[in-house]
């Protein structure tokens, strides 16, 4: 499919890279500390170098922001790379507001896992949101072949070990850094079950 087909009935998929795009280069390489602080899941100061978290909770919009803070380019890139390859075919079948809709649901859950998983921390990324999209793609394609486009399975499979080998902590082991394990489990798992919820409607609605 031409790429300028995909843009113009996807524009919430390359929304969402924009914008994690412009929030990178805000926070990283502009070093606006304040773009962290607004978007963490748990609110935090810095005093002399020494980070102090806030109560979590308070502040609504922080269970979907840290969706959008990514440490590095190479970071940025790859949820980048497959939120459009995952995004795009949602969005081309379920619409521009599920697909946010989705986003918002997944982003929420996966940062709010994660929360209970590490504690107050510094976390951020559309991985969660990734597993999200992968999910709904693998359940919807099972639950009614043919409704959708699925996941190449060399993907499928290669995304299902890059989780498992981050639940091992094989990836930490080797200086990747931290993973956010927790989310990427609860975007997964939230992602399959409204792919699967959503083909079990559209097989009903055709009847």
């Amino acid at each position: 499919m031409p790429l300028s087909h995909s843009v113009r009935h996807a524009p919430g998929t390359l929304g969402l890279i924009v914008i994690s795009v412009v929030c990178f280069l805000l926070f990283h390489q502009l070093g606006w500390l304040s773009v962290l602080q607004a978007f963490n899941f748990v609110p935090f100061d810095e005093f002399g170098g020494m980070i102090q978290f806030g109560e979590p909770g308070a502040d609504f919009w922080r269970f979907v922001t840290p969706a959008f803070i990514h440490f590095s380019w190479l970071h940025l890139a790859f949820n980048s790379l497959w939120l459009w390859e995952f995004g795009q075919r949602i969005e081309q079948r379920v619409g521009t507001v599920n697909l946010l809709g989705l986003f918002l649901l997944s982003a929420g859950v996966s940062n709010g896992i994660q929360y209970l998983v590490s504690g107050p921390s510094i976390f951020g990324g559309l991985s969660g949101v990734v597993y999200a999209f992968l999910g709904f793609l693998w359940a919807a394609s099972l639950v009614r072949p043919g409704w959708i486009i699925p996941p190449p399975r060399p993907i499928l499979l290669f995304m299902l070990g890059w989780l498992i080998v981050g639940f091992l902590g094989v990836l930490e082991f080797l200086g990747v850094g931290a993973i956010a394990n927790g989310a990427h489990l609860g975007g997964l798992a939230v992602g399959f079950a409204l792919g699967g919820l959503f083909a079990i409607l559209s097989r009903l609605q055709v009847r």
